[in-house]
């Protein structure tokens, strides 16, 4: 996948392929949870996996409802 989509910064080479780990890592998660997880939980889940996100803990995802 190169090249600029509309509005859209072109990455480095290094951003890229960690866009692409991202992007297929969370298509293997949401596919393996028979869609139990949403797009967005797959996503979340593939950056923790990743090391790009810490997980939040209940008390961090109570102040942010």
């Amino acid at each position: 996948m190169s090249g600029n989509r509309a509005g859209r910064p072109l990455l480095t080479p290094e951003q890229q392929a960690l866009a692409d780990d991202l992007h297929c890592r969370a298509l293997a998660l949401r596919a393996a949870s028979d869609g139990e997880l949403s797009i967005r939980e797959a996503v979340e889940l593939a950056a923790i996996q990743l090391g790009l996100e810490a997980p939040q803990t209940m008390t961090e995802l109570q102040e942010e409802s």
